[in-house]
């Protein structure tokens, strides 16, 4: 199985990690920290919640369409990484997004084939970065504890 940019409930980031682009946003924007978008947030990313990752992993494994196959798990939708600052920031009124200099090396991303996975009997990617966005950060919102200490710290020397 290849996963592509996977998110859902119970990500929480980690300092100077560079994946899980919807749970950082989301961090960032409920410890009113901004969003920075990487060389103005033109990359792509192919978004696939974990519920459909978990669903579509069982599926593959047990059918035989995917046997001794690489499999691309994702939803062969192309996202930017500003779509997805854009779908977060919008739960969270006032948040400032802020266009920083693309890192060397930052890959301008892309989206999974999914040719093979649609062979697997019962699988389509079900939930939409629209609709996982605003599930992630109805969960932060929810789960408090969720939000790291070294963020908060970092948005309270911000103050």
């Amino acid at each position: 199985m290849r996963y592509f940019s996977v998110y859902g409930q119970l990500q929480v980031i980690k300092p100077g990690s560079h994946s899980w682009v919807v749970a950082w946003f989301a961090a960032r924007a409920a410890a009113g920290l901004p969003l920075h978008l990487n060389g103005g947030g033109h990359q792509v990313r192919d978004f696939v919640h974990v519920d459909d990752i978990a669903e579509g992993t069982l599926r593959a494994l047990t059918g035989p369409a995917a046997d001794r196959k690489t499999v691309n798990l994702g939803t062969g939708r192309p996202t930017t990484i500003r779509t997805a600052a854009d779908l977060v920031s919008g739960h969270f009124p006032g948040t400032r997004v802020v266009e920083t200099p693309m890192p060397p090396g930052d890959p301008l991303g892309g989206f999974a084939g999914t040719t093979l996975m649609q062979q697997v009997p019962g699988w389509q990617p079900a939930i939409t970065i629209e609709d996982g966005a605003a599930q992630y950060v109805r969960w932060l919102k929810s789960t408090p504890a969720a939000l790291p200490g070294w963020l908060r710290q970092e948005a309270g020397q911000r103050a």
